[in-house]
Parts: C-alpha cells; sequence; structure tokens
C-alpha cells in the first residue's frame, strides 16, 4: 500500500459529481485552494498514467496524484473549464469548415506527440466528448482510461476497448490497436461535425470527405500511415492569411519575436533590430522635461516600440484574439494589424500626454 500516495489525495476534498456512475468528481485542494478533478477507474492502464504524470503533454489535463487500491485507479487531474464538443453540438451550434479545419489541426498536433512517444501511446477513445474547447479555442483530449502502449509483438488487443461509433474494427477483435485506430476516430470525429444538422442547413461545403473517407477504411493499411499525412491535407484548407487558433506551446513560444525558431542568423538580426530599438527609445532628449519626466518618456516609447513589434510579430498567437486580424483576406488583414498598431501608437502618446500634464 502507498501510504504516500493514500495522504496526498486525502487532501482533495469533493465539492461536485460530475458523473456518478463513471465515478468523476469535481474536487478541491485542502490547503491551495486549487480545483481538480478526481476520477476512480476500473478499467485503466497505470503505466500510461503514470508517464503523463512525469512527462506532461500540451492540450491533455496535467496528472497530479495517483493512488491505486482494491483493483481501482484514483487519478486527480487538471481541471479544464470549457464544452465538449458533444456539448457544443447538442445545442445545434455548428462549425464552419475553418473552424473544423483549426479542430482537426489541434488534435492531430496532439495525436502526432502521443504517436512520437516511445512506444507509441496510442488513446483509443477520441470522440466528441472526450475533447474540451476552451474559451479562448484551445482544445485538450480527456480520458486515457482506454489508452495503451503500441506493441507489435501481438495480432490482437487482449482489452477491446472504445466506443462504438468511433472504435475501429481492430478495437472489436479484428487485429490490434495501431496509430491507425486513433486515425480511424479522428475521421469519425470529422463526420460528425460535418453531418450534424447545423452544418448541413447552413450550406456549406463539405470539404473534408477524402480526409473522412481514407481514415475510415475498414483495412487499416489502406488508412493514412500517420497523422502527418492528415495534417498536409489540412493545411491546403487552411486559409493562407488565417490565424491558427491553437495556442503556443513549448518554452521557445516565451522568446521574444525573432528568437523562437533559434535560428542563429534570425536572432543574430533581430537582436541588432532589439539594440536600436533600445538605442532609439532610449537616446531621446527633450530640453523641457525634468530628469524623471525624460526617464518616463523613454521608457514610454520603448514600451511602444516594442508593443508594435511583438502585436505585428503576433507575439504568443496575440492576434487570434483580435476578431479583424482572422479574417481569411489577406489585405483586409494587413489593414487590421495596422490598425491595431495605429491604436497602440496613440494609446501610448495620450499615457505620455497625460503624464505631462499631471506632472507640469
Amino acid at each position: 500500500m502507498d501510504i504516500q500516495a493514500r495522504l496526498a489525495i486525502s487532501y482533495y476534498k469533493e465539492i461536485a459529481v460530475i458523473s456518478e456512475s463513471h465515478n468523476i468528481y469535481i474536487v478541491q485542494h485542502l490547503h491551495s485552494k486549487k480545483i481538480f478533478i478526481k476520477k476512480i477507474l476500473s478499467v485503466y492502464n497505470r503505466a500510461i498514467y503514470e508517464y503523463l504524470k512525469a512527462n506532461p503533454i500540451a492540450h491533455t489535463p496535467r496528472i497530479y496524484e495517483i493512488y491505486e487500491e482494491n483493483h481501482s485507479l484514483t487519478i486527480i487531474e487538471e481541471y479544464i473549464s470549457g464544452n465538449t464538443l458533444e456539448q457544443i453540438l447538442a445545442g445545434r451550434t455548428f462549425f464552419s469548415n475553418r473552424q473544423i479545419t483549426d479542430i482537426a489541426i489541434q488534435l492531430c498536433l496532439l495525436i502526432q506527440k502521443l504517436h512520437a512517444c516511445t512506444p507509441p501511446i496510442i488513446h483509443r477513445d477520441i470522440k466528441p466528448s472526450n475533447i474540451i474547447l476552451t474559451p479562448s479555442g484551445e482544445l485538450f483530449l480527456l480520458d486515457f482510461n482506454a489508452a495503451k502502449y503500441f506493441t507489435d509483438t501481438k495480432t490482437a488487443d487482449t482489452i477491446l476497448l472504445g466506443t462504438k461509433g468511433y472504435a475501429a474494427p481492430e478495437q472489436y477483435g479484428f487485429g490490434v490497436s495501431t496509430v491507425q485506430t486513433d486515425i480511424y476516430a479522428i475521421g469519425m470525429l470529422l463526420n460528425d461535425l460535418t453531418t450534424c444538422d447545423a452544418y448541413v442547413q447552413s450550406g456549406q461545403k463539405n470539404i473534408f470527405s477524402p480526409i473522412i473517407s481514407t481514415c475510415t477504411r475498414l483495412d487499416p493499411n489502406e488508412r493514412y500511415k500517420d497523422v502527418s499525412a492528415i495534417l498536409r491535407i489540412l493545411h491546403k484548407h487552411e486559409p493562407i492569411s488565417a490565424v491558427p487558433l491553437q495556442k503556443p506551446s513549448g518554452w521557445t513560444s516565451f522568446l521574444p519575436p525573432g528568437f523562437q525558431k533559434v535560428s542563429p542568423i534570425r536572432m543574430f538580426l533581430s537582436g541588432i533590430g532589439y539594440a536600436f530599438l533600445f538605442w532609439l527609445a532610449l537616446s531621446l532628449e527633450s530640453p523641457n522635461f525634468t530628469p524623471s519626466m525624460l526617464a518616463f518618456e523613454r521608457v514610454i516609447c520603448l514600451l511602444l516600440f516594442l508593443s508594435i513589434v511583438f502585436f505585428s510579430a503576433n507575439y504568443r498567437n496575440v492576434q487570434a484574439h483580435i476578431p479583424l486580424c482572422r479574417t481569411q483576406n489577406i489585405f483586409l488583414r494587413i489593414l487590421a494589424v495596422l490598425f491595431v498598431d495605429v491604436l497602440i501608437f496613440f494609446a501610448f502618446v495620450f499615457i505620455l500626454v497625460l503624464f505631462v500634464s499631471i506632472v507640469s
């Protein structure tokens, strides 16, 4: 018995029930007061959850605690705020082709990370109720209860898991789960998004039919080899001027524009550019200003220059939060970015004038 793990679990107090039948609860940590999700699983692969706890994967709930007792696994995981695709579709809300493309790209990028693990992790339960969209459009994949490591030493799955309508034929004993198993579910998910009544009534042309058809072939060998193949097709559907909705991940996304690709040439040229902006801002002179007023003016000018650079370079995907900047027309998008840059300029000028009027 793992006393330490059991003690850690005891610090989480149940405050609401999400699903009594599936043993899913909202809990609150007694000390930090933070909210988490508690699940008690009867079917699971502990090794998968141990791996995810030790190696968090972006866009999956982070695992904080694991405790196994009496053939059940209790886990404490990150609480993700948002609605599942199942809830959204139930509300008769439909997604545009642009939104479906973005959802599919985010999902494929995540599945690509799972399949890149050693050995690959096969989720085996991709469906609308296991996918959450946050208010900002960020996608999260839930529930790794049915997940397993891929092995090429078996001819069929020993435990048959999955959800009817999304589980591939091999999950019913006709073969072993592979990366093509998740690809089958991606196809079924796209089928759900494009065959709901609201989507059909919207009159949009279903541009995903070829992807769905290939993903859902009965023979795994006739499906796409990996999700990269799906991504290449989806990027062709994505308008060249559209700003991706997915939130940047990885430590390099926090670096300033010009440094995120960690390219020596780009970093060198960007460094020169930033040095010039600092020199330009900090060398400003105003004869009628006191030293403190001059220092404030220089700081405001530096922040102005950096704000325009960061926004124009779409730092941390900031443009995705401005509707005008997400237009599919590249000319209009450039105008929108310039318009916001002008607003930033006048905002800083207003701050500077206001400061001068107060201290004068």
